[in-house]
């Protein structure tokens, strides 16, 4: 009986909450968050994902990502995204030998709204 209630057939999004300690890995995380949108800048996104060589480049695109996110869905969905992106960030620039958290420029986004 309350399997026909209209919550129970709805499933939430499941995100990876892996920790990656690879720059490939996290670029790819970051391409996950923008996945289901269709919009000429995430090409340009992409182009701009690919490029990225070291923590630092990804932070600078955050801002981007939120943008392009929220425009699409709404701004409680790209706080969501781009803190979980945070949190990856932060455990790959703490935990990788060849980065220090010293790097990225400030916070966490989600700390800043």
């Amino acid at each position: 009986m309350f399997f026909k209630l209209p919550w129970f057939g709805r499933k939430e999004p499941s995100f990876h909450d892996t920790q990656v300690l690879e720059m490939d890995f996290l670029v790819s995380e970051f391409e996950d968050a923008v996945s289901d949108i269709q919009d000429p800048l995430r090409t340009r996104l992409h182009a701009a994902l690919l490029a990225c060589r070291n923590p630092q480049d990804l932070w600078f695109l955050r801002g981007k990502l939120f943008n392009l996110i929220s425009k699409h869905h709404c701004e409680g969905v790209a706080h969501q995204r781009v803190s979980r992106l945070d949190q990856k960030l932060m455990f790959f620039v703490n935990h990788h030998p060849d980065h220090t958290p010293e790097e990225l420029p400030s916070g966490p986004m989600a700390l800043l709204h």
